[in-house]
């Protein structure tokens, strides 16, 4: 009786673990299950940093009728000091080719206007303005060694708040998804995105609206090391609005000069160059080699060709055989070949290389002051109505010259104004 009282008590026992186990064991399973439920929303809601740039990408791509109003501010510090500089920054567009860009604060104030047949910029400090008509687009050869493109204040704006995040995508292996977090954002917080592009001496951080797929903070920071001391350079933008789809007043995208400023071929903003292609070449007088009195207006209805340049100048002197082909070939078309240095050089020059065209004397470098040269050579192709189509810095073959002269062809094949 005892035994079997014992070997009872043990079933028992063993019985009540058997359940303990089966009740942790659905306990576990029940886990699991659970665990692989959850797991996927968990991964879907922890996206790639290289669909978000795409998702972003795709949004600024189809951007046409907006406003965008920002802010940034640029940092410099070096090892015992530092500056900064803070501007305000708006940018339209109607999605039909007109745009209208301001840039207010520190450094030059702005305001370009492009009306989809004429460009205007205005210095708001300085009250003047240069107006830029569109000019033909012919294609030409790609030349190794090209000179550095004018800036464009207009397309570098574009690019910084539009542009830049059409491409971002392209290098989204260089950027980790670092958490998220809410931006202060036309009044409310927005959460966002926090992505970061960690390239060579630069770390690129983007703040990117979970909703939108807008951009609304942007923060760079890039060490520079120079020959004898590093410095950086912090850059932070902030979006104050951004608006898809905008409202803008019927002359919105038109410039009328305000009372008592004045048009002048260039502005000469620091760190800004507009370029001369559609600027009217306003007229000019100088004497020639000979001491005959010259103006461009002489020569209305012909095409023009302004080279300035200098005997002692290497690349000058590859270019000019250049522009004597074209003097003897081209009835149709005028060079003037403008130097600063004194009679006697620039006549023994022209008579040693037996060149024919028409070269003027600048000693006081009035000519090169009102078309704002500093390289040499220059060369302003000026249509047979006085606007210049093309202006070339340094020599780049003589394919340059001639795709500009085609250009002007193409232009003067129609009137000026005319509706494409």
């Amino acid at each position: 009786m005892a035994d079997r009282a014992a070997f009872s008590r043990q079933d028992a026992l063993s019985a009540g673990k058997a359940r303990k186990w089966a009740h942790a064991l659905r306990i576990s399973a029940a886990c699991s299950v659970a665990w692989l439920l959850a797991a996927p929303a968990a991964w879907a809601a922890t996206p790639r940093p290289g669909d978000i740039l795409r998702k972003m990408g795709s949004v600024y791509s189809h951007l046409q009728n907006y406003h965008i109003e920002a802010v940034r501010q640029d940092i410099y510090l070096r090892s015992r000091s530092g500056a900064s500089q803070s501007k305000v920054m708006t940018l339209d567009a109607d999605g039909q080719g007109r745009v209208r860009m301001s840039l207010t604060g520190e450094g030059p104030n702005v305001l370009i206007v492009n009306d989809g047949k004429t460009t205007w910029h205005y210095a708001y400090r300085k009250k003047k303005y240069t107006e830029r008509k569109q000019v033909p687009a012919v294609a030409g050869p790609v030349t190794p060694g090209r000179a550095p493109i004018p800036t464009d204040l207009l397309g570098q704006i574009e690019d910084l708040l539009v542009g830049r995040y059409v491409k971002l995508w392209q290098v989204g292996e260089q950027a980790t998804l670092e958490g998220e977090e809410a931006v202060e954002f036309q009044g409310r917080k927005t959460p966002c995105y926090r992505i970061v592009f960690h390239l060579r001496n630069l770390t690129d951080q983007l703040w990117i609206d979970q909703s939108s797929y807008l951009v609304l903070q942007e923060k760079s920071v890039q060490a520079i090391a120079g020959a004898e001391r590093r410095s950086l350079v912090s850059a932070y933008i902030r979006f104050r609005a951004i608006g898809v789809h905008a409202s803008h007043p019927p002359d919105f995208f038109t410039f009328t000069p305000p009372a008592g400023s004045e048009q002048v071929m260039a502005l000469n903003l620091p760190g800004i160059r507009e370029g001369f292609a559609g600027a009217p070449a306003t007229d000019f007088t100088l004497e020639d080699v000979e001491g005959r009195t010259v103006s461009l207006s002489d020569f209305q209805g012909k095409t023009v060709l302004l080279s300035f340049w200098a005997t002692w100048c290497a690349p000058c002197k590859k270019e000019l055989p250049t522009l004597q082909k074209i003097f003897e070939e081209r009835k149709d078309v005028v060079v003037l070949a403008v130097d600063d240095e004194n009679r006697a050089t620039i006549r023994n020059f022209l008579k040693d290389k037996n060149y024919g065209f028409t070269a003027l004397m600048d000693g006081k470098r009035t000519l090169f002051k009102k078309f704002v040269v500093h390289f040499i050579p220059t060369v302003f192709v000026i249509d047979s109505q006085g606007l210049i189509i093309r202006e070339i810095v340094g020599w780049k073959g003589p394919e340059e010259l001639m795709t500009a002269l085609k250009a002007v062809e193409h232009s003067n094949a129609r009137p000026q104004g005319a509706d494409d």
